[in-house]
């Protein structure tokens, strides 16, 4: 099957915010992976179609802006979206911090990680705390550590196209 690759249209089928090409650039570029270019074509469009999935699964309804079309299969292109700097995103682009996140998730897929695990124990919550004023929240579980994965990179790149907790927009 072939990668159907988001291009700013909106695409309908599209599987991909990257293709195989400009991952391989990415990787070039930034950490000359061996275990990206090692790969197979298979293996590389296996990892670029799950980091695509993850991505929009993980922040579905966290992106800012509205999708441009009901009908479009990913999360971007969007509309009215602006960056953390208040940048208009052009609803045309898929944003370039998009598509370093898929290829550093992408390569991840490609080494093994399968980005989100099947639980077969779910970590248990020891305690909650919530405080109003200035607002906070903590969590703390048995054994101390929260089941999720962590990609640091992959918030800190994406930080900017998603809505800050608690952000208000006035009107």
């Amino acid at each position: 099957m072939a990668l159907i690759v988001e291009d700013g249209t909106g695409k309908t089928n599209a599987v991909s915010y990257l293709s195989i090409t400009d991952a391989d650039a990415y990787h070039t570029a930034h950490s000359a992976s061996v275990s990206w270019s090692g790969a197979t074509e298979a293996n590389k469009e296996k990892g670029l179609r799950l980091a695509t999935q993850y991505v929009d699964a993980r922040y579905d309804g966290l992106w800012r802006g509205t999708k441009n079309t009901s009908t479009q299969s990913l999360a971007w292109p969007r509309s009215w979206a602006v960056d953390s700097e208040g940048y208009d995103i052009l609803s045309t682009v898929v944003p370039q911090r998009l598509k370093d996140a898929i290829a550093e998730l992408a390569l991840r897929v490609v080494e093994g990680d399968t980005l989100l695990e099947d639980q077969a124990k779910a970590a248990r919550v020891a305690s909650t705390s919530v405080t109003v004023g200035p607002i906070s929240k903590s969590v703390s579980y048995v054994g101390g550590l929260d089941p999720a994965k962590k990609y640091p990179l992959i918030e800190k790149l994406l930080s900017p196209l998603i809505e800050a907790a608690g952000s208000l927009e006035r009107g």
